[in-house]
């Protein structure tokens, strides 16, 4: 065969292939076979308690890559899961009341009042904290500074190595912030994520993709609130990972997250103009994650998922979530007006030094009194690349006339561009 039979070759195969993957699709979303046996083994999941270290962190890449999501179980150990509840909730109420109080203060600035936010945020106990991006306001502080017994856990080793071999070897923690699912109330107000008015049917969603795959990114138009987003179709890249950790068990009536698997290799979106798509219908083959309390549930951002809208269980479902991202993604650079929202809340110097010791590196961009410098397995790979080109030109030295067929052996397949000219 000729290139160009090779070429046509190809591109008759991978029709094929597509062909085969909308049928398997359709195939998938008409008996929903696929999903249910996901949800009744719990194969995502892999227990870091009792499984060896290798196992769970190459379990939880395969699955991620797979499926679009895993889950940690076991990750806070039992015997501290109570505690770090109890602290979770006891932060959710100091930052809802340092916000409630922060808010007060806007709205006086709006009225006319002279002093500083700064002043007057100092003036009545509001704590806000400077951000490193010169020009933009201060922030509420980050959540985790309400958080010290669950710090402890958040840069945990088997975590964090998921992260580094789905996103890069340098990580940033983008936002965290507690998520709390009300349960239902005994004066009958309907528990579940999302406005009152919304909740307690187990057939509401309300479909999403997670920054930076959020498409009306926190601020729809508002150049001042707007964080930026990936234009569709997304780049076939984990460009972020979020995790949610459990305080308290979840399953179909508490509280579980929903997702559809495989939904992070779909060029659609349930946000997307054109894509179709009902943000509060169920989609077929959706299913809710259960996993036990000290767990975490860790997902492609580009994944299709939801808060639960009801929760009957009977307790509040408590949990924490985070954003990791790879340092080369552009992180608080925009919405200078986004004093609300929970990307890259800041830390004082003071705030910084107490995290603990393994954690500091995925949270040192958030103090702007630190320099944040490459972590070392990225300065580790650019050494072996400026080796491997100092190892080229000491062959360009010695064995110049061996050169010519040196890389013989490497083939670029590439294809012409079709002429479209009539």
């Amino acid at each position: 065969m000729n290139i160009s039979e090779l070429q046509t070759k190809v591109a008759s195969l991978e029709r094929e292939l597509q062909d085969t993957r909308d049928l398997l699709a359709k195939m998938i979303c008409s008996t929903e076979t696929v999903t249910e046996n996901l949800a009744r083994t719990r194969a995502y999941a892999f227990n870091a308690s009792t499984l060896p270290l290798g196992e769970v962190i190459q379990g939880g890449v395969d699955s991620l890559n797979r499926y679009g999501f895993c889950v940690i179980d076991n990750v806070i150990p039992a015997d501290c899961v109570d505690a770090i509840r109890e602290e979770i909730l006891a932060a959710q109420s100091t930052i809802t009341q340092n916000m409630k109080c922060l808010k007060e203060l806007l709205s006086e600035e709006e009225s006319g009042v002279q002093e500083s936010l700064e002043q007057r945020a100092a003036a009545n106990n509001v704590e806000l904290r400077p951000v490193r991006r010169v020009g933009h306001s201060p922030k509420p502080p980050n959540d985790i500074i309400w958080m010290p017994q669950y710090a402890q856990h958040l840069a945990n080793p088997v975590v964090t190595a998921v992260a580094r071999q789905v996103l890069d070897d340098h990580l940033r923690i983008a936002q965290l912030h507690t998520r709390i699912i009300e349960t239902d109330k005994p004066d009958g107000t309907l528990g579940g994520f999302g406005s009152v008015k919304y909740r307690g049917r187990v057939d509401t969603r309300e479909w999403h993709t997670d920054w930076p795959h959020d498409l009306s990114a926190y601020g729809r138009d508002n150049p001042a609130e707007n964080a930026g987003c990936i234009r569709q179709p997304f780049p076939d890249i984990a460009m972020c990972l979020v995790m949610i950790w459990y305080l308290t068990d979840v399953d179909e009536n508490s509280g579980g997250t929903w997702v559809v698997p495989g939904s992070h290799k779909d060029e659609r979106n349930p946000r997307g103009p054109s894509d179709g798509i009902t943000v509060t219908a169920p989609i077929p083959g959706d299913m809710q994650i259960t996993a036990p309390a000290g767990s975490v549930y860790i997902q492609d951002s580009r994944s299709w998922h939801a808060s639960a809208m009801h929760n009957s269980s009977g307790r509040d479902r408590v949990a924490v979530v985070n954003r990791w991202c790879p340092w080369w993604l552009s992180v608080d650079d925009y919405a200078p007006g986004g004093i609300y929202n929970t990307v890259c809340r800041p830390l004082a110097h003071s705030e910084y030094l107490a995290l603990p010791v393994d954690l500091q590196p995925l949270m040192r961009h958030l103090c702007p009194d630190e320099q944040d410098t490459l972590q070392q397995p990225v300065l580790d790979r650019a050494k072996a690349a400026a080796m491997r080109t100092h190892w080229g030109f000491k062959q360009l030295e010695e064995n110049p006339d061996n050169l010519a067929q040196a890389n013989a052996h490497i083939c670029v397949l590439f294809e012409e561009p079709k002429d479209t000219r009539s």
